[in-house]
């Protein structure tokens, strides 16, 4: 999640020369790596996983606002990102 939060961070302060098209950005879905004792034996919980779709979500809609990028659909390819760690996927952001 870090990572994520970090290249967002990035992105955001890389302004576009005058007259181009917006960068394209892709916004996946927060993921909540739990490895504490309670998250083992008590397993996800769906709050903590709404919260994060509601956060990626705002994300989301307020980069499409701020006119300074242009988002990706990511449905195609948001099946495959759930079932898989995306920090560690071997550059599969690339593609």
């Amino acid at each position: 999640m870090r990572a994520l939060v970090a290249f967002t961070a990035l992105a955001l302060m890389i302004a576009a020369p005058a007259g181009a098209d917006p960068p394209k950005l892709a916004v996946f879905d927060f993921e909540l790596l739990d490895t504490s004792l309670q998250g083992e034996v008590d397993g996800p919980r769906t709050d903590e996983h709404d919260r994060l779709m509601r956060v990626g979500d705002q994300l989301r809609k307020e980069l499409a606002e701020s006119g300074k990028f242009q988002l990706l659909d990511i449905s195609p390819v948001n099946a495959a990102a759930h079932g898989s760690n995306l920090q560690a996927c071997g550059g599969c952001d690339v593609q």
